[in-house]
């Protein structure tokens, strides 16, 4: 495990070993907080502009917008690059999430385990599953990985950042549990 981090009891699954995901999907979940990150610093950049702006004109009275560039202080724009320090520490956690990621099909239920601050563990009877789909983003793509998405009554799970071809062949295997353990109508 990374840095000595160990799952706890409820996130174990006893004698049972858990099917890990490409490590290459580390680089996608990069890339993917680095886009939330980058919209999340436009966001407040745009605020702070907007709100120092504001306080300015009414402090002020004044419309001479020379004045008001000078008036801006640096540590409003300081609010904006909170996220990017977010992301520096987060740019390792996420090798460490991954660690913790993984899947495991029993013989009555299917276990999802994720997370790394906050975990989960998800057990999912295949008599409850209701529809079984595969799905592949651009970033996903170009490292050659897919998400399966499991829907029941419950709501939706996701099985994200596997191989096409395994996530081809557990959508095959889910929806053939599914149908054999369907309960009858």
């Amino acid at each position: 495990m990374a840095h000595g981090i160990q799952p706890e009891p409820p996130f174990t699954l006893s004698g049972a070993e858990l099917t890990r995901h490409p490590e290459r999907s580390i680089h996608v979940s990069r890339i993917a907080t680095a886009f939330s990150v980058l919209g999340v610093t436009a966001l407040l950049g745009v605020l702070g502009a907007t709100v120092t702006s504001a306080i300015y004109l009414s402090v002020t009275k004044s419309r001479d917008w020379h004045h008001m560039l000078d008036w801006w202080d640096v540590r409003m724009a300081l609010i904006a690059l909170l996220p990017a320090a977010f992301y520096t520490w987060r740019w390792n956690r996420i090798k460490a999430a991954w660690t913790f990621r993984g899947y495991h099909l029993d013989a009555e239920e299917l276990y999802i385990r994720t997370g790394l601050l906050n975990r989960s563990l998800t057990v999912l009877a295949y008599a409850r599953i209701q529809e079984v789909n595969v799905s592949s983003g651009p970033i996903q793509r170009r490292y050659r990985l897919a998400t399966v998405t499991i829907s029941s009554a419950a709501g939706h799970e996701a099985i994200e950042d596997v191989d096409p071809q395994t996530a081809h062949d557990l959508r095959d295997r889910l929806t053939e549990l599914a149908r054999e353990r369907r309960l009858p109508v």
